[in-house]
């Protein structure tokens, strides 16, 4: 997990709100991401491939979708790590 990789993708407003959006919804496709922004679908997919590197979340394609969930996983250590470096207690 690069934590810095991670960081970068959140830095980024739509991307911080599209996280959320899949965490809260499970999974998302882009054409529902798309719905909940006044984004292009370009610039979805292009937010979407960003998160995905970071490996913050998966893109599964599913016929002509791509879906986007949370990589709880990755989510989880990335959190504990800000904890324990920032010095946060649980």
């Amino acid at each position: 997990m690069d934590h810095i990789k991670i960081a970068k993708a959140l830095s980024e407003l739509a991307r911080y709100k599209i996280v959320k959006a899949v965490s809260e919804k499970g999974a998302l496709s882009c054409g529902e991401i798309e719905g909940l922004f006044e984004l292009s679908q370009p610039t979805i997919s292009h937010h979407c491939r960003i998160l995905n590197d970071s490996g913050l979340v998966k893109m599964k394609r599913t016929g002509q979708k791509s879906m986007v969930s949370l990589n709880k996983e990755i989510f989880s250590k990335y959190t504990k790590r800000i904890h324990r470096d920032f010095k946060i207690a649980n």
